[in-house]
């Protein structure tokens, strides 16, 4: 099964050990053996800089509020969703 991967948090469980990493968007593939991400963006919760995560959630959402082409606004809204997802991650685990 191949599938859409959307920006959030992504949860891997190995050893009985949890890792958390917030990650973008892009491919899934799952099979009965193994599962394969494709991202644009993946980074471990505690790699995760909350302070440069919120400046970037600023800086996109303000380039929101001016005129843009479509296509700046396609690529604001996916940097902007990859903030968001960062700063979700890293206030869930503290």
């Amino acid at each position: 099964m191949v599938t859409q991967l959307v920006p959030g948090e992504l949860i891997v469980r190995k050893g009985g050990r949890d890792d958390f990493m917030a990650v973008g968007e892009r491919l899934v593939e799952a099979n009965n053996e193994r599962v394969s991400i494709v991202t644009n963006m993946a980074v471990a919760v505690d790699r995760i800089d909350e302070a440069a995560a919120e400046e970037a959630r600023q800086r996109a959402a303000a380039h929101l509020r001016e005129k843009s082409s479509p296509e700046e606004a396609a690529s604001v809204n996916a940097a902007l969703a990859r903030s968001l997802a960062q700063l979700h991650v890293k206030r869930w685990h503290r």
